[in-house]
């Protein structure tokens, strides 16, 4: 079985194990005295760099623990109390290892605390400084990693605003919407000049959005009103819309142009005619605080059934706000769950 990587462990620092456990292996017993002409200062050395060494390992096994189980986002109080007591913990261990180590070999030392007190310091400041250089060198990558996912987000966001656009501008688009309306001139005057004004409203909505993150649910419901208007005309009566959104939701947020893009797919990949209308419905799941939309579910022969657009919106919200959306499809009907957002995002 794969062996799934924790999050401290999505960088490697191996490179700055290697410096670092050489550097403060090496410099410790310098910075307390111990002089390289002392004749203990070879054992003072390999006794260093092992302390580091081994410091170094448990720090960061520690830390992989401690930044999945108390990350830092969370509770900031509670991984300081616990990487303090960590310190504090380890530090008595070895040293009282130690001691029994010399208590078993050369007996009871009646100044041995006293004689030894240069290395307790060492051991000391030796995983302070390990769980510190941890900490810092994590929290950089964290910095860095956070300052990608923005810079991605923001692509993608940009990128699905201007693709959403452009599938509306294209010639197929255009050439239906007007070859309706000329129709329309022909026959309804009364109804063309509405289709006129509901057309010039998408336009509208598609320009206003490209500036915003978020769009409010009632933003959502009069855009899709005027898209489904649209939508009407070109199909007759081969498909409905049911709107059952409580008013009380329209305050709250969707990533733009989700609604649209869930009634074009519904349309796009079933069939909607008078013998079969497609029937779309959109209404609130108040248990699980989402937005459902609905369709009842005969698909069309030749339907790209890829589902690359729902797949793009479900990774547009769980990178954007870190919730996914939901959908799951019987013999009946297809149904997609979005989450509610606030406007605390």
């Amino acid at each position: 079985m794969k062996k799934t990587k924790t999050k401290k462990e999505l960088y490697n620092d191996r490179w700055i194990m290697i410096f670092g456990i050489t550097v403060i292996g090496g410099l410790a017993p310098l910075v307390f005295g111990i002089r390289p002409s002392q004749p203990n200062f070879f054992q003072w050395s390999i006794l260093s760099v092992l302390i580091t060494f081994f410091s170094w390992v448990i720090s960061r096994r520690f830390g992989n623990y401690l930044w999945l189980k108390f990350p830092w986002d969370k509770n900031p109080l509670l991984h300081i109390s616990v990487v303090l007591a960590y310190i504090f913990t380890t530090t008595a261990a070895i040293i009282l290892l130690v001691y029994s180590i010399s208590l078993i070999v050369d007996g009871i030392k009646p100044n041995y605390w006293a004689e030894h007190k240069t290395f307790h310091l060492i051991v000391l400041l030796v995983f302070i400084f390990t769980v510190t250089l941890h900490e810092a060198t994590f929290l950089f990558y964290l910095w860095k990693r956070e300052l990608t996912r923005t810079a991605v987000l923001e692509k993608e966001n940009i990128q699905s605003k201007f693709d959403a656009l452009k599938n509306h501008v294209n010639p197929h688009f255009l050439f239906n919407s007007l070859g309706t309306l000329s129709s329309l001139i022909n026959t309804n005057q009364e109804k063309a000049i509405r289709y006129v004004n509901e057309f010039s409203k998408i336009y509208r909505y598609f320009l206003d959005v490209n500036n915003n993150d978020l769009a409010t649910i009632g933003e959502e419901i009069e855009f899709i009103n005027s898209y489904i208007f649209l939508q009407q005309i070109r199909y007759t009566d081969g498909f409905s819309f049911e709107n059952s959104i409580d008013p009380k939701y329209y305050n709250n947020f969707l990533l733009p142009l989700t609604l649209q893009l869930l009634v074009e797919n519904a349309l796009k990949h079933n069939i909607s005619s008078i013998k079969s209308p497609l029937h779309i419905k959109v209404f609130v799941d108040e248990n699980k605080q989402a937005i459902v939309v609905q369709n009842n579910y005969q698909p069309r022969k030749l339907a790209n059934t890829t589902k690359t657009g729902l797949i793009n919106l479900e990774q547009r919200y769980l990178n954007f706000v870190g919730k996914t959306i939901s959908y799951q499809q019987n013999e009946y009907f297809f149904t997609v769950e979005i989450p509610i957002l606030s406007n605390e995002l």
